[in-house]
Protein backbone atom coordinates (compact mmCIF):
# COMPACT_ATOMS: atom_id res chain seq x y z
CA UNK A 1 0.00 0.00 0.00
CA UNK A 2 2.71 2.45 1.04
CA UNK A 3 4.58 1.36 -2.78
CA UNK A 4 1.73 2.26 -4.48
CA UNK A 5 1.43 5.39 -2.47
CA UNK A 6 4.79 6.50 -3.28
CA UNK A 7 4.73 5.37 -7.04
CA UNK A 8 1.66 7.93 -6.93
CA UNK A 9 3.28 10.77 -5.38
CA UNK A 10 6.59 10.20 -7.71
CA UNK A 11 4.04 10.03 -10.49
CA UNK A 12 1.65 13.45 -9.89
CA UNK A 13 5.67 14.96 -9.00
CA UNK A 14 6.58 13.92 -12.69
CA UNK A 15 3.65 15.24 -14.29
CA UNK A 16 4.44 18.33 -12.33
CA UNK A 17 7.44 18.98 -13.96
CA UNK A 18 6.51 17.44 -17.56
CA UNK A 19 3.94 20.54 -17.49
CA UNK A 20 6.03 22.96 -16.17
CA UNK A 21 8.78 22.09 -18.83
CA UNK A 22 6.07 22.25 -21.84
CA UNK A 23 4.59 25.38 -20.20
CA UNK A 24 8.25 26.60 -20.60
CA UNK A 25 8.64 25.41 -23.69
CA UNK A 26 5.07 26.79 -25.61
CA UNK A 27 6.72 30.24 -24.13
CA UNK A 28 10.01 30.36 -25.60
CA UNK A 29 8.34 28.72 -28.84
CA UNK A 30 5.73 32.00 -28.99
CA UNK A 31 7.92 34.94 -27.52
CA UNK A 32 10.90 36.76 -29.00
CA UNK A 33 13.33 36.52 -26.06
CA UNK A 34 15.49 39.23 -27.16
CA UNK A 35 12.45 41.84 -27.26
CA UNK A 36 9.98 40.28 -24.92
CA UNK A 37 7.11 40.69 -27.22
CA UNK A 38 5.54 38.07 -28.84
CA UNK A 39 7.18 36.42 -31.85
CA UNK A 40 5.89 35.61 -35.26
CA UNK A 41 4.70 31.96 -34.37
CA UNK A 42 3.32 33.36 -30.89
CA UNK A 43 1.49 36.11 -33.02
CA UNK A 44 -0.15 34.15 -35.60
CA UNK A 45 -1.38 31.85 -33.24
CA UNK A 46 -3.15 34.54 -30.87
CA UNK A 47 -3.72 36.63 -34.26
CA UNK A 48 -5.40 33.97 -35.66
CA UNK A 49 -8.13 33.07 -32.69
CA UNK A 50 -8.53 36.86 -32.53
CA UNK A 51 -9.41 37.36 -36.31
CA UNK A 52 -11.77 34.50 -36.02
CA UNK A 53 -13.30 35.66 -33.11
CA UNK A 54 -13.91 39.07 -34.96
CA UNK A 55 -15.09 37.19 -38.25
CA UNK A 56 -18.18 36.26 -35.82
CA UNK A 57 -18.63 39.59 -34.61
CA UNK A 58 -17.98 41.59 -37.98
CA UNK A 59 -15.59 44.01 -36.26
CA UNK A 60 -12.73 46.03 -38.20
CA UNK A 61 -9.43 45.26 -37.64
CA UNK A 62 -5.98 47.30 -37.95
CA UNK A 63 -3.13 45.71 -38.71
CA UNK A 64 0.17 47.85 -38.85
CA UNK A 65 3.66 46.59 -40.06
CA UNK A 66 6.76 48.23 -38.85
CA UNK A 67 10.16 47.99 -40.33
CA UNK A 68 13.79 49.22 -38.51
CA UNK A 69 15.24 51.82 -40.74
CA UNK A 70 19.23 50.86 -40.95
CA UNK A 71 19.64 48.03 -38.78
CA UNK A 72 21.94 46.47 -41.02
CA UNK A 73 24.39 49.75 -40.50
CA UNK A 74 23.71 49.97 -37.22
CA UNK A 75 25.23 46.45 -36.88
CA UNK A 76 28.21 47.17 -39.26
CA UNK A 77 29.27 50.26 -37.55
CA UNK A 78 28.92 49.29 -34.12
CA UNK A 79 28.14 46.06 -33.59
CA UNK A 80 25.11 43.58 -32.86
CA UNK A 81 25.16 44.30 -29.45
CA UNK A 82 24.17 48.07 -29.80
CA UNK A 83 22.20 46.47 -32.89
CA UNK A 84 20.26 44.23 -30.30
CA UNK A 85 20.02 47.33 -28.27
CA UNK A 86 18.39 49.11 -31.19
CA UNK A 87 15.77 46.57 -31.92
CA UNK A 88 15.02 45.89 -27.96
CA UNK A 89 14.23 50.12 -28.07
CA UNK A 90 11.93 49.82 -31.09
CA UNK A 91 10.24 46.91 -29.77
CA UNK A 92 9.28 48.89 -26.59
CA UNK A 93 8.18 52.02 -28.73
CA UNK A 94 6.05 49.65 -31.17
CA UNK A 95 4.50 47.65 -27.48
CA UNK A 96 3.87 51.41 -25.88
CA UNK A 97 1.52 52.09 -29.32
CA UNK A 98 -0.60 49.45 -28.40
CA UNK A 99 -4.20 49.63 -27.53
CA UNK A 100 -5.90 47.76 -25.21
CA UNK A 101 -7.44 46.12 -27.89
CA UNK A 102 -3.84 45.24 -29.36
CA UNK A 103 -1.52 42.71 -29.52
CA UNK A 104 2.12 43.16 -31.11
CA UNK A 105 5.43 41.20 -32.39
CA UNK A 106 8.50 40.98 -33.66
CA UNK A 107 7.31 39.43 -36.95
CA UNK A 108 11.35 38.91 -37.85
CA UNK A 109 14.62 40.59 -38.27
CA UNK A 110 14.01 44.12 -38.00
CA UNK A 111 9.75 43.77 -38.75
CA UNK A 112 7.38 44.54 -36.01
CA UNK A 113 3.34 43.92 -36.50
CA UNK A 114 0.16 45.08 -34.19
CA UNK A 115 -2.72 43.78 -34.85
CA UNK A 116 -5.68 45.60 -33.30
CA UNK A 117 -9.37 44.74 -32.87
CA UNK A 118 -12.41 46.76 -33.20
CA UNK A 119 -11.08 49.60 -34.62
CA UNK A 120 -13.02 52.62 -36.75
CA UNK A 121 -11.68 54.30 -39.75
CA UNK A 122 -9.33 57.05 -39.13
CA UNK A 123 -7.78 54.78 -36.61
CA UNK A 124 -5.23 53.54 -39.10
CA UNK A 125 -4.10 57.22 -38.87
CA UNK A 126 -4.07 57.63 -35.22
CA UNK A 127 -1.66 54.73 -34.79
CA UNK A 128 0.89 55.92 -37.18
CA UNK A 129 0.78 59.45 -35.82
CA UNK A 130 1.24 57.44 -32.32
CA UNK A 131 3.77 55.66 -33.57
CA UNK A 132 6.00 58.35 -35.10
CA UNK A 133 5.55 60.64 -32.37
CA UNK A 134 6.66 58.12 -29.39
CA UNK A 135 9.49 57.25 -32.13
CA UNK A 136 11.00 60.74 -32.37
CA UNK A 137 10.76 61.68 -28.57
CA UNK A 138 12.41 58.26 -27.66
CA UNK A 139 15.50 58.52 -29.88
CA UNK A 140 16.11 62.03 -28.26
CA UNK A 141 16.40 60.81 -25.43
CA UNK A 142 18.97 57.62 -26.62
CA UNK A 143 22.00 59.92 -27.41
CA UNK A 144 23.28 57.32 -29.80
CA UNK A 145 25.72 57.65 -32.63
CA UNK A 146 22.89 56.58 -34.87
CA UNK A 147 19.34 57.67 -35.21
CA UNK A 148 16.47 54.96 -34.49
CA UNK A 149 14.36 54.83 -37.34
CA UNK A 150 11.03 53.31 -38.57
CA UNK A 151 8.43 52.79 -41.71
CA UNK A 152 4.97 52.14 -40.59
CA UNK A 153 2.04 51.26 -42.50
CA UNK A 154 -1.54 50.22 -41.54
CA UNK A 155 -4.61 49.15 -42.84
CA UNK A 156 -8.42 48.02 -41.59
CA UNK A 157 -10.83 45.81 -42.68
CA UNK A 158 -13.80 44.23 -41.65
CA UNK A 159 -13.31 40.45 -40.76
CA UNK A 160 -15.10 38.30 -42.82
CA UNK A 161 -14.37 34.98 -44.47
CA UNK A 162 -13.59 36.25 -48.00
CA UNK A 163 -10.27 37.97 -46.20
CA UNK A 164 -7.69 35.90 -44.65
CA UNK A 165 -4.71 37.48 -42.16
CA UNK A 166 -2.21 36.70 -44.15
CA UNK A 167 -3.81 39.17 -47.19
CA UNK A 168 -4.28 41.89 -44.38
CA UNK A 169 -0.45 41.53 -43.09
CA UNK A 170 0.83 41.82 -46.76
CA UNK A 171 -1.78 44.72 -47.43
CA UNK A 172 0.03 46.94 -44.29
CA UNK A 173 3.63 45.49 -45.71
CA UNK A 174 2.81 47.10 -48.88
CA UNK A 175 1.26 49.94 -47.08
CA UNK A 176 4.13 50.72 -45.17
CA UNK A 177 6.81 50.48 -48.33
CA UNK A 178 4.45 53.26 -50.02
Amino acid sequence: FIMNISSAIENIRRIFHLNRAMDELDHLYSYDVLCGIYNRNGFIKRADEIFKECIIGSQKIMISFIDMDGLKSINDNYGHTEGDFALQRLARIVSDCCLATSICARFGGDEFIILTRDVSEGDDVSMEHRFCNTLNSRKKLLEKPYELSASIGSVIVTASKDVTLYSVIKQADEKMYQ
